[in-house]
């Protein structure tokens, strides 16, 4: 049996044992209808868990032909022109259209049918500089469908601007949306060889990005000779400069060959192109190591939502067999666990409300910082632009000019420093509360797992799961237009300044309040489920017994039904997660 078809054959047991999960839960009644509900999504989450592949390289290597190429469909622009910092992400259909989302959420535009040449087109206008110059257009990202084999494992190409256009804060968007990517390829090729830019932005991007691949492009320029001694010269290049051991591959491909060998069905071309090798390294490493780590995350999701239901069925069985007076002391007993509880939420919400008045003091702290940095660091320019020119209009032009290009990358370096800040900030001030959060809830199963003498399983973290998000990319545009007519060059600045440094604070004053929203929001859910849990459960046994009459065995014997098929379908799970589960 191939490791393909292995992993298929998993993929379909764990999709049947969720199932079986879920309709083992619900048979449980009505109570146990949110496990239920979490196992289902669980199982769609499984099921669509998309794997994010970025290419990158320097302008004018090839990416845009080479994913062309990859997905049988010349639908990305190429040429001489940039692209902007509008993400693609490249996604299976089975038809293909296209689809513009805007950062203001006016309704998305859609484009489908047509002809190949027309769709690419239409992408033209909204990811090239010449199309879509700054993204005057206000593009949040663009998608793409399309019926391409290699897409429907699961798999989302993504597009990124070339470094060392004209466009330099491109290399700084692409750097910042990375660390949410779970692979990329790295293109290179022959004209010319690997320059020392694009060795620079390698070692950041190492540093973000868990499993990277290399790509040599335009084998098609080289005679055999030359591709072993560019090869050759390249790996030692990897591993001398960028600490790659030489078992790193590298595949070596015409993306343009293979896209024409792709448009003629011309298997042979394909494979002389040396696609069909990378295409076939790309299925085979997304089946396996897409599978294992969604199987690993998914099995031990499913195990603690088993834990949880076993231990709320245990108290309902335990329940219906205590007699009426014991179960109403026990109930009450649990009643002032709740009061204690209670007086801890409110505690974590005052605590959290002033830290997070710290938090957003800290804030405007470090903003004021960057309006200090970002006038001295326009200042230099302008004295700098102001000495090489002494006409006092061309001298204003040069300045603009120099401003121009140099506050996309100086604010895109400023935001990225200033969100690592806040984010550290923010994740130190929640860590205590999410600790007290995690004791509380801890609290209430022990008490209740003690009073009714059923085992207890803390859950784990819920991580692991994130991988299926949509990558990061940072969208700012900088204002560097015409500004209203202003009395001196110096007044310009200021404006500058200000504009972009509280679209900077403004952004992140946003995401802060929302944080601490979702989550004084989140610690509210999060104790109301487990009461539902371990209260739901104690008070659900009294209107059992209630319904049945006051004879509870014969639901005793079907509850205890129910709980055997959950631990075997447990002990099933728990197989596929990692061996520390088993």
């Amino acid at each position: 049996m191939t490791r393909e078809t292995r992993s298929f054959n998993n993929r379909i047991s764990i999709e049947a044992l969720l199932e079986k999960t879920a309709d083992a839960t619900v048979k449980l009644g009505p109570e146990f209808q949110h496990y239920h509900r979490n196992l289902i999504n669980l199982s769609s989450r499984f099921t669509e868990g998309r794997f994010h592949l970025a290419v990158l390289g320097q302008f004018k290597r090839g990416k845009s032909t080479l994913l062309n190429a990859l997905t049988g469909e010349a639908i990305l622009p190429v040429g001489v022109i940039p692209l902007t910092a509008v993400p693609t992400f490249i996604q299976y259909g089975n038809t293909p259209e296209i689809r513009v989302k805007y950062k203001d959420g006016r309704p998305a535009d859609k484009f489908s049918g047509g002809s190949i040449d027309e769709r690419s087109a239409y992408m033209a206008r909204f990811v090239t500089e010449e199309g879509n110059p700054q993204n005057r257009n206000g593009v949040a990202e663009v998608e793409a469908d399309l019926p391409a084999s290699i897409l429907s494992r699961g798999v989302v190409l993504i597009d990124t601007p070339g470094i060392g256009s004209t466009f330099r804060h491109n290399t700084l968007a692409t750097l910042n949306f990375l660390q949410q990517c779970d692979a990329a390829l790295f293109l290179i090729s022959a004209d010319p060889p690997i320059t020392e830019v694009e060795l620079e932005f390698l070692r950041e991007v190492q540093k973000k990005v868990p499993r990277l691949f290399f790509v040599l492009n335009k084998i098609d320029y080289l005679d055999e000779q030359e591709l072993e001694q560019a090869l050759d010269f390249y790996k030692h290049v990897l591993s001398e400069q960028a600490g790659l051991n030489n078992e790193s591959p590298v595949f070596c491909v015409s993306a343009r060959n293979g896209l024409k060998a792709r448009a003629m069905d011309d298997a042979e071309g394909w494979t002389a192109s040396g696609m069909a090798e990378l295409e076939t390294f790309l299925m085979e490493f997304l089946a396996r190591e897409k599978f294992n780590a969604l199987a690993d995350a998914v099995s031990l999701r499913a195990v603690d939502l088993i834990d949880a239901t076993l231990m709320e069925a245990g108290i309902v069985v335990q329940a219906l067999q205590l007699p009426r007076q014991v179960l109403e002391k026990k109930i009450a007993l649990f009643e002032e666990t709740l009061k204690q509880t209670e007086n801890e939420r409110r505690l974590i919400h005052d605590v959290l409300e002033g830290d997070k008045k710290r938090v957003l003091v800290f804030l405007e702290e470090q903003a004021r910082e960057l309006r200090r940095e970002a006038e001295k660091f326009l200042t230099d320019i302008m004295q700098q632009s102001a000495g090489k020119n002494n006409y006092a209009k061309s001298r204003k032009i040069d300045i603009q000019n120099a401003w121009a290009e140099a506050i996309p990358v100086f604010f895109e370096q400023q935001q990225a420093t200033l969100n690592e800040q806040v984010k550290q900030r923010l994740l130190e001030c929640l860590a205590s509360h999410e600790q007290r959060l995690d004791q509380l809830v801890e609290t209430l199963h022990h008490t209740a797992a003690d009073l009714f003498q059923v085992p207890y399983h803390p859950q784990r973290r819920q991580e692991a799961l994130e991988i299926q998000r949509k990558p990061y990319w940072v969208l700012n545009t900088w204002n560097t237009d015409a500004l209203p007519l202003l009395k001196s060059t110096e007044q310009r600045m200021d404006e500058l300044v200000r504009r972009n440094v509280e679209n900077i604070r403004w952004s992140m004053l946003q995401n802060l309040n929302i944080s601490f929203a979702r989550f004084a929001s989140g610690v509210k859910e999060r104790l109301a489920e487990t009461v539902a849990a371990t209260k739901g459960a104690m008070e659900a046994a009294n209107a059992r017994r209630e319904a049945q009459g006051g004879s509870a065995a014969a639901e005793v014997d079907r509850l205890g039904d129910q709980i055997a098929r959950l631990k075997r379908l447990k002990a099933e799970l728990a197989a596929f997660g990692p061996k520390s589960t088993n």
